[in-house]
Parts: C-alpha cells; sequence; structure tokens
C-alpha cells in the first residue's frame, strides 16, 4: 500500500466502513510512514474541530456581498 492507496481509502477508514484487512494494511502504513501519520491525524483533529463548533451566523451583509459575487461570478461563465 503506498500512501496515494492511503489517501483513496481514507474516508472509508474515518468512517469506520472500511473492511478489517483494509483496516489493518493502512494502519500498517500509518506505522512506517510519518507523512500519511500527520496527515491522517490533521484529518482527526479537523473532523473534530468542526463536530464541537456550533455554527456561526453569518453577518446579513457579508451574506449579500457573497451572494453577489456569487451571481456574478456565474453569470460570467
Amino acid at each position: 500500500m503506498d500512501c496515494k492507496d492511503v489517501i483513496a481509502q481514507l474516508s472509508d477508514y474515518l468512517d469506520a466502513e472500511a473492511a478489517q484487512d483494509l483496516c489493518v494494511s493502512l494502519e500498517a502504513h500509518f506505522v512506517e510512514c510519518s507523512h500519511c501519520r500527520v496527515y491522517i491525524d490533521t484529518v482527526k483533529k479537523t473532523i473534530s474541530l468542526y463536530r464541537s463548533e456550533s455554527p456561526l451566523e453569518c453577518p446579513e451583509q457579508v451574506r449579500l456581498r457573497l451572494h453577489s459575487m456569487l451571481s456574478f461570478e456565474y453569470r460570467k461563465k
């Protein structure tokens, strides 16, 4: 298993939907590859932070400006 395989299978692994043999292969790769270890730790922390935060309200003026710019960009295409 190489790093590209890890990234391709990461979602299933993190969602606990990967087969047991795949989990074993991924975890063996994490032991050997510090880059993938850092990558998965970062993804896990990002998910954890996202889940722990309550939604932020977007100020009305910002929402209107964003909508206006997105509409403008969409019409350009």
